[in-house]
C-alpha cells in the first residue's frame, strides 16, 4: 500500500516471493528474498522519475516505446509495425506456445482464481 507525500513514496507490498521495487534508472532498490507473503518495502522518490521521463535521452524506454526510431526519423515512426503490436491492439496476441503454458494466474502460489474480466481503459474511466 504506498503512502505518499509531495517528494517520497514509501511503497510496502505482500510479494508472491520474486517481489522487487526498481528505482527510476532500472536499477532494483530491494529484491524478495525468494520466499511466498513476503513484505518488501522500498521509498521510492517520483521526482527523480519525473525528471527522467522530461530530460533522458535515448535511455527514456517510456518515450521511445511510443517513438520508435526518433534518432532516425523527426517524431519516431508511429506505425505499430510488429505483428505482437498489432495483435495486442486488435486482442488476438497469443504466444506460440500459450496452450502449454501451466501458470497462468496466481492460484498455485495461494491467490484465488481471477473473478474478472478485463473491460479496457474506458470501463475504468469512470471509477
Amino acid at each position: 500500500m504506498p503512502f505518499a507525500s509531495w517528494d517520497l513514496l514509501v511503497y510496502s507490498f505482500d510479494s508472491m516471493g520474486e517481489g522487487m521495487v526498481v528505482g527510476f534508472d532500472g536499477v532494483p532498490i530491494v529484491t524478495g528474498g525468494g520466499r511466498p507473503d513476503e513484505i518488501i518495502t522500498a521509498e521510492v522518490r517520483p521526482r527523480l522519475a519525473d525528471e527522467a521521463r522530461r530530460v533522458w535521452g535515448v535511455e527514456n524506454n517510456i518515450y521511445q516505446f511510443g517513438h520508435r526510431g526518433f534518432t532516425a526519423v523527426r517524431g519516431g515512426a508511429q506505425d505499430c509495425p510488429y505483428t505482437y503490436m498489432r495483435d495486442m491492439v486488435a486482442g488476438r496476441y497469443r504466444l506460440p506456445w500459450e496452450d502449454e503454458v501451466q501458470v497462468t494466474d496466481g492460484t498455485s502460489s495461494g491467490f484465488p482464481a481471477p473473478t474478472r474480466s478485463y473491460r479496457g481503459a474506458d470501463a475504468s474511466a469512470g471509477s
